[in-house]
């Protein structure tokens, strides 16, 4: 969540060059800065292929991972090179978000341990061991594309150069896609083989939404576009089933090196293919297509899928919203006409609503949470919430909260907790969670449902993760399990004697989302090729299929006479239902679920076998500490930066454990000749953030009394910072405070050097800063509710009696529509008028020179709003995603050295914003404002209509 959202970007004018900042602004890192607290100890695992690191007491996931790593580096399935640099990963274990992610700048790989609790997204294998095969494939792709100009890069910047230079020449969709088909062709699982993976864009085909490429590579801020994994997974899977395994191994080594300058991608695919590119991507889908069935009429191939299985057919509940996507989940039924469901738009957040005769009504706004996933029974709604340590960003929970529907209060039952998909009991006494343990075997729960202490606990050494539980009555339940081998049962726990006793044999069929009524089980598996729902009788342990239909059906709702469920489409989750009495049953065999069907064949997957059963070996490698004070630096890149007149050239060091960001500069002057040298380095181990800085400047001419001479100058700094994150509940909050010591000593030098007394000053910078935001939706431009406040104040303490003060506040508040927003803002700076030290920092109104007065201070209105979603783009270069304007008004005061006299500074406009992507991958927003001047300018003449262009004004370096 951004700390501050300003209302509008402040023209530049020096426009620098587009791509270059494309380039270097998409491949900054948004990652955890000092995220760990100083208490972990941590522990490595070194080898000449890999160094795990990893806290004290992880040990057994460390040496699986490493097993895994060195398997891979040795056997190299479906490969790209036979390049292999050594390569550092971090475990993390304090966070409840599941991800992991490989990086240049430095070359490190993070794996962050919580599992998805949601089975059918990224499926039921070991989550390490998961992480471990698609992660390392990251880092066999940036091994293997360090060639031709991507080498050059690398030996002119470092790591940085070949960051930008592979991510220009290979596609965002290759390097995912290529990751997931390693992860599918290596284990028994993998998202090439679930249905929920490959179902989005078999949704749009069904659907016959004929995106164009561009938007397929961009997506929408209004339509459902699958994201770049699905789209990778299958151009790749089609490019080796096609053209053979080692297909993309020619196609990176061409592109990698820029062989064909201009879109080398694009014409290594012509080259090793005999096709263009779009007649590959054209080529590609077609065969899907016939795969999944969809040719000729789509719609008439949806009805006759649909309609098998059922009696009288599948009815749709709401009605479906083709101008932007809306999502329904978790439909749980009140009485005969009234559902209770979560709500999610493009244009809302995410709210519970209850519908039935009297229409829709909106019950209260979900706290912020890491997924959708809720449980209802008899008034109460249960369900887990996001909240972050206050310091460290890698350590957050997943607290219970539980809300009652009558009088609309919510409470916490549990703190600083890792509980996940809680459920509560017929009478409410219970409530159901799963506990997990990253990088280990989670456990059932059972909580009091009034004050959250723990009444039972449920852990065997044949599951690994207990996942949905649902109280079958007041003493068992139901369970989805992820087994050791990462195969899938339901099991029963029965609370009365600690019991669990699977249900269904093993199967690598996901399967989950359980409900019970009159002694049946429903839910979702994927036995068949698709997310279908069956149903258990529990009195003779049989398995049914009760849908068959094109698309996933999801979080089954039953009462005695009907099913309601959400069915996924291309336009969102659909709520769905059927009677219960016109419902056609169909048993289900035990080789249908033992044997799933994948969706599309995996190209040469009889080559390769699941290495997690049987490849890999169990070497235990030398664990020993990993002291942090002996690798505080790790030095990447270095790369020139020139902003006119000023030239620098830099070194760039961040360690492993990301607490250390260390800059080594030199710098040259091109009007007045001076060199410098100095270094700037924030350290976050601690619970401030230390910063601090040197920079020595080499003659740099003066002139005093008409006397020449020069100075050596010595700017100092030293500074504490302190980043908290309050979020709780509906809104993001944010407090960021700090202070900053600044000694500057100037040192005379040259001819009259004696004529002159050295001197040194020095200052203090205390800033401030504090937001509290509301959620945002897809379609919201900043937050429909909020505020910031931002207090910066300098003053010397030696030497001169110098000081500035500047506040900022800003008030967000909805507009006449769900996607307006209107944004008040108030700033006031404030400074001595004898000496001016500090430079500027007020921002005035819009379309009047700049003004440093004494005293000024400004108000401002603005009324943000779309005006079209183009979803267009033209040469694979520039896509435009939206297009949005603003209208405001400004007001500012400035006053003279005494007080006594002012002026006022009015202006009215517009501006006119483009939401941009450039090459499909980077975004930038640019503009162009019209301002009104209602006052004259100060000095100079007065032009009272005002054109400028807007470009961002924060270069990364």
């Amino acid at each position: 969540m951004n700390k501050f959202f300003p209302p509008y970007l402040p023209p530049m004018k020096k426009v620098l060059f587009v791509c270059l900042l494309l380039m270097v602004a998409a491949y900054a890192q948004a990652q955890q800065f000092g995220g760990n607290p100083p208490s972990i100890r941590w522990e490595e695992i070194n080898t000449d292929t890999v160094r795990i690191i990893f806290p004290q007491g992880m040990d057994s996931t460390a040496q699986r991972v490493s097993n895994i790593v060195h398997w891979l580096a040795k056997n190299n399935p479906a490969p790209l090179g036979h390049r292999l640099f050594k390569v550092n990963i971090v475990l993390q274990t304090q966070t409840t978000i599941a991800n992991g992610y490989v990086s240049l700048a430095p070359f490190r790989s993070e794996y962050f341990l919580t599992p998805v609790l949601n089975n059918f997204e990224l499926g039921s294998i070991n989550w390490p061991e998961a992480l471990a095969v698609h992660e390392f494939r990251h880092v066999q792709q940036f091994n293997n594309f360090r060639n031709g100009v991507s080498n050059a890069a690398f030996y002119l910047f470092g790591e940085s150069g070949l960051l930008v230079a592979t991510g220009a020449a290979v596609p965002n969709w290759f390097y995912e896609g290529d990751a997931v088909y390693n992860e599918t062709i290596t284990t028994n699982q993998g998202r090439g083989r679930l249905p929920f993976f490959l179902n989005q864009y078999k949704s749009l085909w069904l659907s016959d939404k004929n995106y164009s490429w561009m938007k397929l590579r961009n997506g929408s801020l209004k339509d459902f576009v699958p994201n770049h994994y699905p789209l990778g997974y299958l151009l790749v899977n089609y490019g080796r089933e096609k053209y053979g395994l080692d297909f993309w191994s020619k196609v990176t080594q061409d592109a990698s090196a820029f062989r064909g300058l201009f879109y080398p991608f694009q014409k290594a695919i012509r080259r090793y293919s005999g096709v263009s590119y779009k007649a590959f991507r054209d080529d590609a889908f077609d065969y899907y297509k016939k795969l999944s069935g969809v040719t000729g009429d789509k719609v008439i191939a949806t009805q006759q899928k649909i309609n098998q299985g059922t009696k009288a057919g599948i009815q749709d509940i709401t009605p479906i919203k083709k101008n932007f996507v809306t999502n329904y989940f978790f439909p749980y039924q009140l009485g005969s006409d009234s559902l209770l469901y979560l709500k999610t738009t493009y244009r809302q957040r995410p709210a519970f609503y209850i519908t039935g005769g009297a229409g829709e009504h909106r019950l209260r706004t979900k706290a912020i949470a890491l997924d959708e996933q809720y449980s209802y029974r008899n008034g109460k709604i249960v369900y887990a919430a996001y909240e972050p340590d206050a310091r460290w960003g890698w350590k957050d929970f997943s607290v219970i909260k539980v809300l009652d529907i009558h009088s609309g209060q919510e409470k916490t039952i549990a703190h600083r907790t890792k509980y996940f998909t809680p459920d509560i009991s017929p009478d409410g006494s219970k409530v159901a969670v799963v506990e997990v343990f990253p990088g280990r075997r989670g456990q059932l729960l059972i909580l009091d449902a009034n004050d959250g202490k723990v009444v039972q606990q449920f852990h065997s050494t044949e599951i690994s993760l207990f996942t949905d539980p649902k109280f079958i009555d007041d003493n068992s339940l139901v369970t989805a399990v992820r087994l050791s081998d990462g195969k899938m049962a339901l099991a029963i726990a029965d609370i009365s004697v600690g019991s669990v006793e699977r249900l269904t044999i093993p199967s690598y069929g996901v399967l989950g989302y359980p409900n019970v009524n009159n002694g049946v089980i429903y839910f979702t598996a994927s036995f068949s090729g698709n997310d279908e729902l069956y149903a258990l009788k529990l009195g003779d342990k049989k398995v049914f299929r009760i849908t068959q239909t094109s698309l996933g059906n999801y979080f089954a709702n039953a009462s005695a006479q009907k099913l309601v469920w959400s069915g996924f489409t291309a336009n969102g989750y659909q709520l769905k239902q059927m009677n219960q009495d016109e419902t056609a049953w169909t048993e289900v065999s035990e080789m249908e679920i033992t044997i799933p069907v994948p969706p599309f064949p995996v190209a040469h997957s009889n080559e390769v076998h699941d290495i997690l059963l049987n490849g890999v070996p169990d070497r235990n490698f030398s664990v020993t500490r990993y002291r942090q004070g002996g690798h505080l630096f790790h030095f990447h890149s270095w790369r020139p930066y020139f902003e006119d007149p000023d030239f620098t050239y830099s070194l760039y060091s961040d360690n492993f454990l990301n607490t250390l960001s260390t800059e080594l500069f030199y710098h040259y002057n091109r009007d007045d000749k001076t060199n410098g040298v100095g270094v700037n380095f924030l350290y976050g181990a601690w619970y401030p953030y230390i910063n601090g800085g040197l920079e020595y400047t080499f003659n740099q001419p003066v002139t005093i009394n008409n006397k020449a001479s020069q100075i050596n100058r010595m700017e100092t700094r030293i500074g504490l910072s302190l980043p908290l994150d309050f979020t709780r509940g509906r809104s993001h909050k944010n407090l960021y405070a700090g202070t900053d010591y600044v000694f500057d000593q100037q040192i005379f030098k040259g001819t009259y050097k004696d004529s002159f007394n050295n001197t040194n000053f020095s200052y203090l910078h205390h800033y401030f800063s504090w937001s509290q935001f509301i959620q945002q939706a897809t379609q919201h431009i900043y937050p429909r509710l909020g505020y910031s406040l931002s207090l910066n104040h300098r003053h010397a303490i030696s030497l001169y009696d110098s000081y500035q003060f500047i506040g900022t506040a800003s008030i967000y508040l909805p507009g006449f529509f769900s996607t307006h927003n209107i944004i008040f803002r108030g700033s006031f700076q404030q400074r001595d008028t004898v000496n001016i030290l500090f430079s500027n920092q007020f921002v005035n109104a819009r379309g009047y020179n700049d003004y440093y007065f004494s005293r000024m201070w400004r108000l401002s209105a603005n009324y943000h709003f779309p005006i079209l979603y183009p979803d267009w783009g033209f040469a694979n270069i520039l896509y435009f995603q939206r297009i949005r304007g603003n209208a405001f008004f400004d007001f500012e005061r400035v006053y003279s050295k005494n007080k006594l006299i002012t002026r006022d500074l009015r202006s009215v406009g517009g501006e006119l914003y483009f939401d941009t992507n450039w090459w499909n991958e980077y975004p930038l927003t640019f503009g162009i404002r019209f301002s009104h001047l209602l006052d004259n300018e100060l000095s100079g003449a007065t032009q009272k209509n005002v054109f400028e262009f807007l470009v961002p004004i924060v270069i990364p370096r």
